[in-house]
């Protein structure tokens, strides 16, 4: 079947129409002709797969990873980077088009300094194969572990890291935990790191307590990357998420530090720090900017985390309370806070609709950076109610984003919208939204 692609789905796929069908097509690019066939049928839509290309977008480049075509960790690879900017500025605008019928110009994409080697948190799964334990990611649309030396969108130290503990588990014949024999041990490894202080984490997840040669493991970690500053074993036998909740320190604090700007944050194996430091420090600015925050104003940083805003907000206004619902952020929060010196600030553990409900203070100005669900109506309807002079909005999808702004326009005029690239090589993308209260 001979096809053309005429624009992007969301998530980077090419698009093919055919009379009132619609056909995506992994790996195929605005304008690229393809012999493809189809693979799924559904009744509103196809999916397709590029058996012969017959013409290539000027736009097409080769995928640096050598991974790249059975991972499923990016999606754009085989676009050339000023291709993916325009791929996912198109994208925002046209969520604001047609979901929130916002029509407003959209700023250029902030662009990345390092689209690769970008991510300061690697995390890989472990599996079993006929030579021995592998790490990696799991490929796409599957469970399948795929062996994965190196990862070039992750910190290089982290990839060697995780290398040097496969090998050293593997000497001791440590099994990778099955799901479906319910036998071995490791399941991940997560390492984090702190871009400017340089300092590592390892956390090593298993499926049950015990840690055969640990002694010797740490020991061998710690002499091949004396950057490891902390290593944390955990105990999770949970199939719906890769960090637990309780930490057992075998080296080190059980924490690291790492600088934004002029603030030291703490970082602990629960924190929400963001991935990509040099964008989010960006990404703060612009926001912070747009804010025009000034000394006689009161803030309300919404899903706070650890403080990075709030912190950076507090530098230009009179007070700001943070709101976040993981307690331990909420500490790491008042730690930074003490830490960096900064008075004008305080932190609540509650849910944040619980919190605008509840508490009928005024603030002067709304940052809001939530998940990427977005916005629960009752906490829009409590932002519509309290009427702030200004409102932030910092999103990681564009179509809650949308969502959100059809309703929150109707009181508050969109100002401006610039989208920050944080995660190059995927199609995911930042945007920050300033929105101010319209008037009579």
């Amino acid at each position: 079947m001979k096809v053309k692609a005429v624009d992007y789905a969301h998530d980077g796929r090419g698009v093919v129409k055919t009379g009132k069908d619609l056909i995506f097509v992994p790996n195929l690019m605005i304008g690229e002709e393809a012999d493809i066939e189809i693979t799924i049928k559904k009744s509103n839509y196809s999916i397709g797969e590029v058996k012969t290309y017959l013409s290539l977008s000027k736009d097409r480049v080769t995928p640096p990873c050598i991974y790249y075509q059975q991972c499923g960790g990016c999606q754009l690879q085989h676009m050339h980077y000023e291709h993916q900017l325009q791929m996912k500025h198109k994208r925002v605008s046209d969520a604001l088009n047609h979901i929130a019928k916002l029509y407003v110009p959209v700023q250029p994409v902030v662009v990345s300094a390092s689209p690769l080697l970008y991510r300061n948190k690697i995390q890989m799964a472990f599996a079993n194969s006929k030579d021995g334990l592998i790490a990696g990611f799991y490929q796409a649309k599957t469970k399948k572990v795929l062996d994965i030396k190196t990862c070039l969108i992750e910190h290089e130290d982290g990839n060697e890291v995780i290398q040097t503990l496969k090998t050293l588990l593997d000497s001791y014949h440590v099994k990778a935990y099955d799901p479906v024999t319910k036998k071995g041990w490791i399941k991940y490894a997560v390492v984090k790191k702190g871009i400017e202080t340089k300092e590592l984490m390892l956390i090593i997840i298993s499926q049950e307590p015990g840690f055969k040669k640990e002694s010797q493991v740490v020991s061998a970690l710690i002499s091949n990357h004396p950057h490891i500053k902390t290593i944390i074993h955990q105990v999770n036998p949970s199939i719906y998420k890769v960090i637990g909740d309780t930490d057992r320190v075998i080296y080190g604090e059980g924490f690291i530090h790492d600088q934004l700007g002029d603030f030291t944050f703490k970082i602990r194996p629960q924190s929400f720090y963001q991935v990509n430091p040099p964008q989010a420090k960006k990404l703060y600015d612009i926001a912070l900017d747009l804010a025009h925050i000034t000394k006689n104003e009161t803030v309300l940083d919404a899903y706070s985390g650890v403080g990075t805003i709030s912190l950076f907000a507090a530098r230009k206004a009179k007070h700001v309370t943070g709101v976040e619902v993981i307690s331990d952020a909420v500490a790491d929060a008042t730690y930074n806070a003490t830490l960096n010196q900064i008075e004008n600030v305080d932190f609540v553990c509650a849910e944040v609709e619980t919190f605008m409900l509840e508490n009928k203070k005024h603030f002067d100005v709304v940052i809001v950076d939530p998940p990427r669900d977005g916005l629960q109506s009752s906490f829009i309807e409590a932002v519509m109610e309290m009427k702030p002079k200004k409102m932030v909005y910092i999103s990681c999808e564009p179509s809650s984003l949308a969502r959100d702004l059809k309703q929150l326009k109707t009181i508050f005029n969109v100002k401006k919208v610039v989208p920050v690239d944080m995660f190059s090589q995927t199609y995911h993308v930042e945007s920050i939204v300033l929105l101010s209260l319209k008037t009579a």
